[in-house]
């Protein structure tokens, strides 16, 4: 069973990370309030992946994740960065990256996703397209992947808008597969059963919705590798309003359908 340390000074998220983490498969997490509490667990105990605020008083991630990379008994160890807007990256993270970092207010199970991503190391094949060159996973980049049961479509495009992340997501349902492109947090692209832009994004939503027993993976992609094709350009709240009225209108279809 994988080991993993989480870092947070805030002892009311460290315990709902402790226990997210433990809903996801996790029984060996250690949690510590402090960069100093790490280190000192880090002697006794060698985890797997550690799990950082960026924003620790003492010793904040950006500090830790070095300290980690400059020491040859942490070697092979992951390092997953949790970053809150107005974190400077200093200059030393140019040398001592950590293996992923996370921005904004992210829900615990995409985190949770994010864990079990960097700790399988698991890839997903892209979903082919005629526009858009097949999206790769970049050595040392790993994405969000999961179940659609644990979360759901429309949280999953807004967890990687809040990071503002760039790759392709990939939804795999019962009913065929869907792929959705972002560029820096923003949806340019969709495809799903023939159709693309706006129309591909509602359709994937619409049929995803209440389907738990889909698959999603985020795939990451070069900035460039997304600029082939730009086929929608409303902002993405109000593509989610426009597939949920679309489900509401569908409710409202059924309930005054006839029964034969």
């Amino acid at each position: 069973m994988p080991r993993v340390l989480v870092i947070d000074p805030d002892r009311t998220a460290l315990g709902a990370m402790q226990a997210a983490l433990a809903q996801g498969g996790f029984n060996d997490v250690l949690a510590v309030p402090s960069g100093c509490f790490a280190l000192t667990m880090l002697e006794r105990n060698r985890p797997d992946l550690i799990m950082s605020r960026v924003g620790v008083p003492d010793i904040d991630g950006y500090e830790l994740c070095s300290i980690v990379r400059k020491d040859p008994l942490m070697t092979g160890v992951l390092f997953l960065l949790l970053a809150s807007p107005g974190d400077e990256v200093p200059a030393t993270m140019l040398e001592d990256k950590p293996d992923q970092t996370l921005a904004g207010d992210l829900p615990l199970t995409a985190i949770v996703s994010e864990v079990v991503a960097l700790l399988k190391g698991a890839t997903q094949p892209p979903v082919a397209t005629s526009e858009l060159p097949p999206a790769t996973q970049p050595d040392g980049a790993h994405g969000l992947r999961g179940s659609l049961a644990v979360m759901e479509l429309p949280d999953i495009t807004q967890a990687i808008a809040l990071g503002s992340k760039t790759g392709q997501l990939v939804v795999t349902l019962p009913s065929g597969r869907g792929a959705v492109f972002f560029d820096r947090g923003k949806v340019v692209h969709a495809e799903f059963f023939g159709l693309i832009g706006e129309t591909a994004f509602a359709a994937l939503l619409v049929a995803a919705h209440g389907d738990a027993s889909g698959n999603f993976a985020f795939n990451p992609l070069e900035a460039t590798a997304v600029n082939g094709a730009k086929t929608i350009h409303r902002d993405l709240k109000q593509l989610l309003l426009t597939a949920a009225a679309e489900i509401d209108e569908g409710r409202a279809d059924a309930a005054v359908a006839p029964i034969s």
